[in-house]
């Protein structure tokens, strides 16, 4: 055997055994992806809340020790604005134990995480992940990115003007994580 085939023979075996038995060497992207039913939304009238737990899905359980990165955090959306005027709506997150009770203490002790959404009056609105990404505030999302690494957060949406008007149906939380050994 040539010393080419010998070199060739050693790296086939060497990718081998990388790729059956050192599969821990790799690096991955995974999505974790959480659906919040309107059962878990609470309406408070002038804000709605709803908790997010990524630590009970399956894919974060898995990967949730080996996270390198939270590449994206984006939504689904299914909302209903009941009212006679389009409503401006913002989302803001903590990672808290507490539920705020009304705008002022949101406002000021989260963050505004995804801003600029508007849901046109008489209208039932649809937001699919990829749209969601153009609301995300980059000015707050590192801090964001850091609560989602720790799997709990919540989340309360706050619409200008305020109304009751608006019903969140049902949301779905949607992050990419990067993960390896």
């Amino acid at each position: 055997m040539s010393r080419m085939h010998k070199k060739f023979a050693l790296m086939s075996a060497l990718l081998i055994v990388v790729v059956i038995g050192g599969c821990n060497l790799i690096t991955g992207t995974f999505v974790v992806d959480l659906q919040i039913e309107k059962e878990e939304i609470i309406s408070q009238g002038e804000f709605q809340f709803f908790a997010v737990d990524l630590t009970k899905e399956d894919t974060w359980k898995e990967h949730q020790d080996k996270i390198k990165n939270i590449d994206n955090i984006g939504f689904q959306l299914w909302v209903e604005n009941n009212g006679n005027s389009d409503v401006t709506w913002e989302f803001y997150a903590d990672n808290s134990s507490d539920i705020f009770n009304s705008v002022s203490e949101i406002k000021s002790k989260a963050k505004n995480v995804l801003i600029g959404l508007v849901l046109p009056a008489n209208k039932t609105t649809y937001i699919d992940w990829p749209t969601s990404l153009i609301y995300l505030n980059s000015k707050e999302f590192p801090t964001f990115k850091d609560w989602v690494e720790n799997g709990k957060f919540n989340i309360y949406a706050i619409g200008d003007p305020v109304s009751a008007s608006i019903i969140i149906d049902s949301a779905r939380v949607i992050v990419t994580v990067t993960a390896g050994p």
